[in-house]
């Protein structure tokens, strides 16, 4: 596809990374987006998937190039390569969607919209990214509820999400879930409201292909999990920040590992069948937080010990010594800086 020199405003290039068996998913995810005007280009990181996936999408439309890998390189080397493809197109704005996100209408035309006000309200000229509700995300659909980000998101010195002064709110909150079972089916009809986010996932954030340059491709060396909230946390922390948009929605064909049982992370990691998953999302997830959430070690630590401790007793109690054992290093890699591809634990 020819690529123009100029940047044609209000311009959209929608980056995707698929793998594996998965086609089902793009092709609906491909179809709802295709025959948006303002959609000029969408980009496909084909990771090794078992499908012929350019010549599929060559029958669809003309608009979508497809890069392909002979092997799964991970959703970061994915969304580093896609997105930097985008930077070198002629559209304004980058949204990133899993291939399994399909927006629902007008969702990027909700984003366009939005962009240009809270650019206004802000005074910010591309300095900010927005991001598409994904209902399954009950901490994003929580903050649009509330109006504020902070009580739903780990707090600065936690470990892996673990902090001691959530556990009276967490207990509570299971509580009140379990006597008000209905409730997250009702919670959707609440007024919900555009909302700043600290973090966010690649699935549905958007933003000016120039933010690119401030703040960097995502990091390789997080190979997959946390690449995400790495990157998205770069926004937050030199720009003017990330802002759901809720009237922007996306449904998501399929549930991530973590939410499909309803566990919750933790529990996730005692039960889930894939090392890789535990291994990464582990590692990357340490390696992030010290590195950019940190700001009292004694209280880090605290959040450590207290962690270590939740660990080791559910290891006992569903007897997962070998789980414990992974976590243990997973952790440790995280601590010892050792990123990138763990040959023991790879991507088929």
């Amino acid at each position: 596809m020819k690529r123009e020199k100029e940047m044609t405003k209000d311009s959209v290039c929608v980056v995707t990374v698929t793998y594996g068996d998965r086609w089902e998913f793009l092709e609906k995810v491909i179809k709802s987006i295709v025959s948006y005007p303002n959609v000029l280009e969408i980009i496909v990181i084909d990771n090794a998937s078992k499908f012929k996936i350019e010549e599929k999408c060559k029958e669809i439309s003309e608009k979508i190039n497809v890069i392909r890998f002979e092997r799964n390189m991970g959703s970061a080397i994915g969304f580093n390569k896609g997105i930097e493809m985008a930077c070198k197109g002629n559209t304004e704005f980058i949204w990133l969607l899993d291939d399994d996100n399909m927006p629902e209408e007008q969702g990027v035309n909700y984003l366009v919209n939005n962009y240009r006000k809270i650019e206004n309200e802000t005074g910010v000229d591309g300095g900010l990214a927005l991001l598409s509700l994904r209902e399954d995300r009950k901490e994003y659909v929580m903050s649009a509820e509330k109006g504020n980000a902070f009580s739903f998101f780990p707090k600065e010195n936690s470990f892996l999400g673990v902090h001691f002064k959530d556990i009276t709110y967490k207990v509570f909150k299971k509580i009140t879930s379990y006597l008000n079972r209905n409730s997250a089916e009702k919670s959707l009809k609440k007024n919900l409201s555009t909302v700043k986010v600290p973090v966010a996932p690649y699935g549905g954030l958007f933003f000016q292909k120039d933010l690119i340059k401030e703040i960097g491709l995502p990091n390789k060396d997080f190979y997959l999990y946390a690449d995400d909230h790495e990157f998205s946390y770069r926004i937050t922390r030199f720009k003017k920040g990330i802002f759901l948009v809720p009237d922007s929605k996306i449904i998501d064909l399929e549930k991530s590992w973590f939410l499909a049982k309803n566990q919750g992370f933790l529990l996730s990691l005692i039960h889930s069948q894939s090392s890789f998953r535990i291994y990464y999302s582990v590692r990357n997830r340490i390696y992030f937080e010290r590195k950019d959430l940190v700001t009292n070690k004694f209280i880090y630590n605290i959040n450590k010990f207290l962690f270590l401790f939740i660990l080791n007793s559910l290891c006992l109690i569903f007897k997962k010594k070998q789980r414990r054992e992974l976590i243990m290093r997973a952790i440790q890699d995280a601590e010892s800086n050792n990123m990138g591809v763990n040959d023991l634990y790879t991507l088929k």
